[in-house]
């Protein structure tokens, strides 16, 4: 049932972000026909200039919409096909909520990842000259190491948004304890939240640079100039991994048990 189920809200996900994925394309062709013909004598003034200023500002929207909209289309369907009228329709069906919990996740996910393969095409048509080893070029390149840090910090990227989709749920979920003003509830709670984990971040970040010298704190970790640094940049990236995909589990697993125990959704 989960295959099913996950299809399904993909394809619900996909209907609310394919637009953006045409506009991501296009507009980099258009800023490359921009250069093209901005020294032609017709096209050489500040009018032009201004409006090729512009495009790129849209252009840069754009790439951020690819970041952010994921998030906000696979929060807003979990919201409509769960809490609103749909839900009873969503809730009556013959798969345990957990199932139902998990698709939404993994079909977030998935348009997530979706999304990061159009913003890297979308830069790859802007410049010929983009490429991951230009991307990368300030990590050292010796025994694999920066593929294993490429793999690491991918797997990040997407445990950080597992992380915040659930959080995005758990509030939710929390918000629909509430008889009244269960949406404001549910920012409260959202915010209450993501205060307390930054302060966990804090500390853990202060544990962290206990360990490490000022020289390559300073520098962001872009220089490890020995094994003993490598590695530890490496534990880094591996322990965000796990604490977002651990995170993402509790509120999980505490947003299902809502739903089951305490909340009447059919």
């Amino acid at each position: 049932m989960l295959g099913l189920r996950l299809k399904y809200d993909c394809k619900a996900l996909f209907r609310m972000v394919w637009p953006l994925y045409i506009v991501g394309i296009v507009l980099p062709i258009g800023i490359r026909l921009f250069h093209w013909i901005q020294d032609l004598p017709f096209f050489d003034s500040f009018v032009f200039e201004m409006i090729s200023l512009m495009y790129g500002g849209i252009y840069f929207f754009s790439l951020a919409a690819l970041v952010i909209w994921p998030i906000v289309v696979t929060v807003r369907d979990f919201f409509n096909t769960m809490l609103k009228d749909e839900g009873y329709l969503t809730n009556t069906l013959p798969v345990s909520r957990n199932i139902l919990f998990l698709s939404k996740e993994l079909a977030g996910l998935t348009i997530f990842c979706l999304s990061g393969l159009v913003l890297m095409l979308s830069l790859w048509i802007l410049s010929s000259d983009f490429s991951f080893e230009v991307m990368f070029a300030g990590l050292p390149i010796q025994d694999g190491r920066t593929i294993g840090f490429i793999i690491l910090m991918v797997l990040m990227i997407l445990a950080s948004f597992y992380q915040s989709i659930t959080m995005f749920f758990l509030s939710m979920m929390l918000g629909q304890l509430h008889s009244l003003h269960k949406g404001l509830f549910s920012v409260v709670y959202y915010f209450v939240i993501s205060f307390g984990l930054q302060i966990l971040a804090l500390i853990l970040l202060m544990i962290f640079a206990y360990f490490v010298d000022n020289f390559h704190l300073e520098q962001g970790f872009t220089l490890f100039v020995t094994s003993y640094e490598w590695v530890v940049g490496m534990m880094l990236v591996g322990a965000l991994t796990i604490y977002n995909f651990v995170l993402g589990g509790i509120f999980h697993s505490v947003g299902v048990w809502i739903s089951n125990h305490k909340l009447n959704l059919e």
